[in-house]
């Protein structure tokens, strides 16, 4: 498990607060709102994913692909085709290596589940961590969000999201560090679908 993942995840479902700024067009605010209001009001998440991995002290990209499932209020598990995986769960979740299970969720891991599945229940209208804009690019509502916290300024420069502007469904999302980038897009993506919580214990 790559805790870079969760870290993604966590910045995707942070910045999706309402933000109301001059610079924005009415159009794309109200694409922005239908995107947080489907956000909030979801109670699960089914999709595939590929992960691109780009740094600069490696000559090739690490590609890897996986499935996503999230169940709300706090439930999660991102799941490699190697069939490594983490599960973050009320009681604090697991990670499962090569089939055995490796203990306890790291500490980092552990809080970024934490902050993902609360806040895609809970969205809060004030974004203190992050400056946030937004627009729209042909069929894509484009989120850009620049960490102001002092405790994520080291680990991540700027987060970009792409959402499909009729659906309000999460494309892609990509965060950018001075080493380089993380691409992570999403396919067959399905909300409030039937979950197995099998997936979760």
């Amino acid at each position: 498990m790559k805790n870079l993942s969760l870290n993604i995840l966590a910045f995707v479902f942070a910045v999706l607060t309402p933000v109301v700024s001059s610079a924005q067009t009415n159009a794309e605010k109200a694409v922005f709102q239908k995107v947080v209001s489907s956000a909030s009001g979801m109670k699960s998440m089914v999709a595939d994913f590929k992960e691109t991995k780009h740094l600069k002290m490696l000559s090739d990209d690490v590609v890897t692909t996986g499935k996503l499932w999230y169940k709300a209020p706090s439930f999660m598990r991102w799941e490699y085709d190697t069939k490594n995986y983490g599960v973050y769960n009320l009681k604090g979740g697991y990670m499962v290596k090569n089939g055995v299970r490796d203990g306890a969720l790291s500490r980092g891991f552990s809080q970024m589940g934490k902050m993902v599945t609360g806040l895609l229940t809970t969205l809060s209208d004030n974004p203190k961590d992050f400056d946030v804009s937004y627009k729209i690019e042909g069929k894509e509502l484009v989120v850009t969000a620049v960490p102001k916290a002092s405790r994520l300024k080291g680990t991540v420069g700027s987060v970009v999201m792409k959402f499909d502007s009729s659906t309000s469904l999460v494309k892609s999302f990509e965060i950018r560090t001075e080493a380089g980038y993380t691409l992570i897009t999403f396919s067959s993506v399905k909300t409030d679908v039937e979950t197995d919580p099998q997936l979760f214990n």
